[in-house]
């Protein structure tokens, strides 16, 4: 916090002074996103919005993002035209003339091939690295992608038709790095000297906890339509210090804020508080190979899957997004958000054939109004497992005495601190126990990603709009699975000889008889391959039955994203996706 607030006193003395506000080049502008420093700003290792936003400064891909008079539309970037074969399988695509690196170096269509590949390469460990299971791949592993320099084309051979393959070439993961400074680790990634690029703008100055730096980078394509002369984008983390550089007018853009500060704001910068659209779920998640047994009892895993099911029908998702988050946020009813497409829906939470869990949350039970039908049937289902238990639910008193504590670590900033205080009274009120474990953020993505948490909040922005993006996070090769379905215990040592195998074992499917890869793994891929929309609509529902009833997820709520911005900032785009495109922004006088 210290540190933080430090950070904003000097933004304060730069900004009076005129040091970060122009350049030669333009306007610089000054952003925070809340995220902290990112864990990663290598494209292929980095599977966080903020990260992404920085990531998108620096480079950018086949596809990109146009912005006129605030009006976000995709169109080629570094393609300057694409054909789709009528199968669907063969995307051949033309680049612009005289491409170049940040650094002034040409560019060439084969830096594309390296760098897909190595980002596909499972020897790298990339979160992301099964996006690029989409492309047909050659006799030695490597993707069916081939390039001529001389002609600037690079033909891309998909394994099935793919209706948003040019969404992903417009993603951070798809974008190309130059191979030969990039190491395994991402320590290039905060080195001006080695983190070059081919988007708006280039590194000039990184440093943890406190900046990353860009000026415009006179060698990207459209150089001439950027305005900006650079971004400064703070990593701070702290919404209170955050909030308090855009008061003090240090920052002109942030994305975390208390959200007991929203009506105040709307009153005190009338306009400046936007609640932008996003498609996106807010979740807690558990680590399957917790052993929730009461004491004296040992579940099965298809039991426990039960228990972590109650305890996100414990929670009143109506109250927590009326009275918690306060940012017009929908309650969750399933792991899909709503507006979000299957190919066939184009809002597959009102479409006919998928799944309701939570419909009771906010309804008062028959039983006893004290508690809502969710909660009811929440404790009914600890109740039917044999957990021991004081009280009745008739007298609005019952408390469970054995249900074993677990660790619920979260990343610091107001709202998540708002989200996880109210979880935990939730469950506090009838007796279970969360120890509250407060991580920055890219300490907690290590945690997560090395198996040692066992619960945790955390969200899930769409890279694209479709359900498969929702779906793949955790098939068993994803880096994002942080449930460990499919997956061996990894660091987790709290596991018991009961929960040991969870992750690997055949106790998932609809019948609770299958492996994770079995169940869930192919059904994904077979949504992948699907042509019929019908066909597809009908196993994308599946596939979101078969996580819902593994516990390991409990949605709570469907994102909106809270911004503010200053109201000289022009023709700025906030997409859905939580990407913030600064390429055509203007400041007017």
């Amino acid at each position: 916090m210290k540190k933080t607030l430090a950070l904003v006193l000097s933004l304060v003395m730069l900004f009076a002074m005129g040091a970060v506000g122009a350049s030669a080049e333009g306007e610089i502008i000054n952003v925070m996103y809340g995220g902290g420093t990112p864990e990663s700003m290598d494209p292929a290792l980095n599977s966080a919005s903020a990260g992404s936003n920085i990531i998108r400064l620096a480079f950018c891909g086949l596809m990109g993002t146009q912005v006129e008079d605030g009006v976000a539309t995709q169109a080629p970037e570094m393609a300057e035209s694409y054909t789709i074969s009528d199968d669907g399988l063969v995307y051949t695509f033309t680049l612009r003339e005289g491409l170049k690196w940040s650094d002034g170096s040409d560019f060439f269509a084969s830096d594309f091939v390296k760098s897909w590949n190595r980002a596909a390469d499972p020897a790298l460990g990339a979160a992301y690295g099964y996006l690029f299971d989409y492309i047909a791949r050659n006799e030695d592993g490597t993707l069916n992608v081939v390039a001529d320099d001389e002609a600037r084309t690079l033909t891309v051979t998909l394994a099935n038709p793919c209706a948003y393959f040019l969404d992903l070439c417009g993603f951070t993961t798809y974008y190309p790095v130059k191979v030969d400074l990039a190491d395994s680790e991402g320590a290039w990634a905060v080195d001006p000297a080695t983190y070059i690029g081919t988007g708006p703008f280039r590194m000039t100055n990184f440093a943890v906890d406190d900046v990353a730096a860009f000026e415009k980078n006179p060698y990207y394509w459209n150089a001439e339509n950027v305005s900006l002369g650079g971004v400064n984008a703070y990593l701070a983390e702290d919404s209170v210090a955050i909030l308090a550089a855009y008061e003090s007018g240090a920052a002109d853009f942030i994305e975390s804020m208390d959200p007991a500060e929203f009506e105040r704001l709307n009153a005190t910068y009338p306009g400046e508080l936007v609640m932008g659209e996003q498609l996106g779920t807010y979740y807690i998640l558990f680590n399957v190979h917790k052993d929730l047994s009461p004491e004296g009892k040992t579940l099965t895993i298809q039991e426990q899957s039960r228990v972590r099911y109650a305890l996100g029908l414990m929670i009143n998702r109506q109250d927590e997004v009326d009275y918690v988050t306060m940012g017009g946020e929908a309650p969750a009813t399933g792991f899909f958000p709503n507006a979000l497409s299957d190919g066939l829906n184009d809002n597959v939470r009102a479409a006919e054939g998928y799944g309701s869990w939570y419909a009771g949350t906010a309804t008062p039970s028959e039983e006893n109004p004290v508690y809502t039908q969710d909660m009811v049937e929440a404790i009914n289902i600890l109740i039917d497992l044999g957990y021991s238990y004081t009280g009745s639910i008739e007298e609005g008193n019952i408390m469970f005495t054995d249900v074993p504590v677990f660790e619920f670590a979260f990343n610091q900033n107001a709202t998540n601190s708002a989200i996880v205080q109210y979880v935990q009274e939730c469950w506090n009120s009838v007796g279970i126990t969360a120890t509250i474990s407060t991580e920055a953020w890219a300490t907690l993505q290590t945690k997560l990603g090395n198996g040692d948490a066992e619960a945790s909040r955390m969200g899930w922005v769409a890279d694209f709009n479709d359900c498969v993006n929702f779906l793949e996070i955790f098939i068993s090769s994803s880096g994002n699975n942080y449930p460990r379905l499919g997956q061996d215990v990894g660091d987790y040592t709290r596991y018991t000889e009961n929960t040991a195998d969870a992750g690997l074992g055949a106790y998932w499917g609809l019948e609770g008889n299958q492996t994770w890869a079995e169940a869930y793994d192919a059904l994904v891929e077979q949504i992948k391959a699907e042509s019929d929309p019908e066909a597809r609509a009908a196993m994308c529902a599946e596939a979101e039955e078969i996580l819902m009833a593994t516990g390991a997820v409990a949605p709570l709520h469907f994102y909106v994203n809270p911004y503010m911005v200053k109201p000289n900032v022009q023709n700025l785009a906030v997409l859905v996706t939580g990407d913030v495109v600064w390429n055509y922004v203007t400041i007017a006088e």
